[in-house]
């Protein structure tokens, strides 16, 4: 008589070893995953190093799904004099963050528009400018007096080479450490985005803005480069944005969008919750992980383009939808891996919990289990043919190689480790699955009996399991999925 493969949790027989074991009873896709490589970040500093600060520690720590924090804030805090750094500015958010396990990305900006303070101001140092460095004080196109945020000329050779100098010393200090998520190539426009629309207004050619990215291509060897799609549509020539957008994608540069549920995105670009270039990410989200920023949420609360307020542009451009959803469209568009509510943590989760976990679930990567199929029998001291088909249901690949680990225990125990196949899992539509066959060499010492058979992912950098939405009752405290009991044999 075959042996009878049983789910667990069911306690009814399935079918005869050897046929399909269906895990799709046991899904449970409202389970919130914290998953490596993916997920929510924070903007801990943002225009300055007051903006977006925390009321407690748990707003992050209990937070679905955070990430990392995303340190964008001015030249000037982190070098006030020339050659003096004040890297306290970010090595103390950086020591307490990444001790409660959370990353950093950084967006190093020299230019903002608030004056209130002196790095506003003066993002790029004041001392740049002194030391020859051109450029002029400027508010939405007008030159103004010099209480008026100064920009740079981002040509000018004085600015290029204190910007290199810089640049070189802040790559030395961070660059391939393990808790980096990505630098942000910040160093043109308002807010590092790479146009001058709140500014001068002027606009720079190609020749410009290659050598910015060419800077941190220079030093930043180790660790993921992103940079805004307003760098390329800042392009007034279609030829130049090719030749810049076919460089980013063949220096393994990704994108991020600063723009969606911006006022004016919403009037413009409302058939693609306000992505404005979806193109450019179709090109890079297959080989690199890309970045979704929402408009200020404060702001878009304000303007009433969260609930589509009577007389708001969401209201009259919106056809009925909502703030959410214009998030939900922009994020397949742009098949971002990891997404940023820009504001207050406490004030966005309170008003959106439940769609906290289902934007956290989808972003990136999100791995359904659909089938196990294993032998009548496994057979101890012989490699043994598993097959797992697996779906994706986010909105992008996984970029990192993961591990699947098949455990057995009974009269003995083991676990089997192999690699998942899971950077070829790209989303897709709802029947389309990726069956992956793993070999399984049980050790020739494991007694014969009935075992529980167990699974689950594993990074390999980040040494971390990765959850899979299958009922909480199936996970043990080891993370493993107790997926149905399994007879192992000797060789006949």
């Amino acid at each position: 008589m075959k042996p009878i493969l049983t789910l667990l949790t069911v306690l009814l027989p399935l079918a005869l070893a050897g046929a399909e074991l269906d895990l799709r009873p046991q899904w449970d896709a409202t389970i919130p995953l914290a998953n490596p490589h993916k997920g929510w970040y924070h903007h801990f500093f943002d225009n300055t190093v007051e903006k977006y600060l925390l009321e407690s520690d748990d707003e992050l720590t209990k937070f679905p799904g955070m990430d990392h924090l995303y340190l964008r804030l001015a030249w000037s805090y982190l070098e006030p004099a020339e050659g003096r750094f004040n890297w306290s500015v970010v090595d103390e958010p950086i020591a307490k963050w990444t001790a409660r396990g959370l990353g950093v990305a950084f967006r190093i900006t020299c230019k903002e528009t608030g004056s209130n303070r002196i790095e506003q101001q003066f993002a790029t140092p004041r001392w740049v400018r002194d030391a020859g460095a051109r450029g002029g004080h400027y508010r939405r196109g007008k030159a103004e007096g010099p209480d008026a945020p100064w920009e740079p000329v981002y040509d000018d050779p004085v600015f290029l080479a204190k910007l290199e100098r810089f640049l070189a010393a802040f790559a030395a200090r961070y660059d391939g450490q393990a808790w980096l998520r990505y630098v942000d190539i910040g160093s043109v426009g308002d807010w590092g985005e790479g146009h001058t629309s709140s500014g001068s207004k002027l606009k720079y050619g190609y020749a410009a803005l290659e050598r910015h990215v060419d800077l941190h291509l220079k030093y930043f060897k180790k660790t993921p480069l992103v940079i805004s799609d307003d760098f390329v549509t800042s392009l007034a020539s279609p030829d130049d944005r090719r030749r810049l957008h076919a460089k980013l994608l063949a220096a393994g540069v990704s994108y991020r969008d600063d723009s969606p549920l911006v006022d004016w995105y919403i009037t413009a670009f409302s058939k693609t919750s306000t992505v404005r270039s979806p193109e450019l990410f179709a090109d890079a989200w297959p080989k690199t992980p890309t970045v979704f920023e929402l408009e200020h949420y404060g702001i878009v609360k304000r303007m009433g383009n969260w609930v589509a307020r009577p007389g708001s542009s969401l209201a009259k451009f919106g056809a009925g939808r909502t703030g959410a959803d214009y998030f939900r469209g922009a994020l397949e568009l742009l098949h971002a891996t990891y997404i940023g509510y820009h504001g207050y943590a406490r004030e966005w989760l309170a008003d959106n919990p439940a769609l906290t976990s289902e934007l956290l679930n989808r972003c990136g990567y999100w791995f359904f289990p659909h089938t196990v199929t294993l032998p009548d029998t496994l057979v101890a001291g012989h490699t043994n043919a598993v097959t797992v088909r697996w779906q994706n249901r986010g909105v992008a690949r996984a970029y990192h190689p993961y591990d699947l680990i098949v455990k057995l225990e009974g009269p003995g125990s083991c676990e089997l480790e192999v690699p998942a196949g899971n950077t070829r899992w790209l989303p897709a539509a709802a029947d389309k699955l990726w069956p992956e066959t793993y070999a399984l060499a049980l050790p020739a010492q494991l007694k014969s009996g009935d075992y529980a058979l167990k699974l689950k992912l594993r990074s390999r950098e980040a040494a971390r399991g990765v959850l899979l939405p299958l009922k909480a009752s199936l996970l043990d405290k080891d993370g493993f999925y107790t997926i149905g009991r399994v007879r192992v044999g000797a060789r006949p």
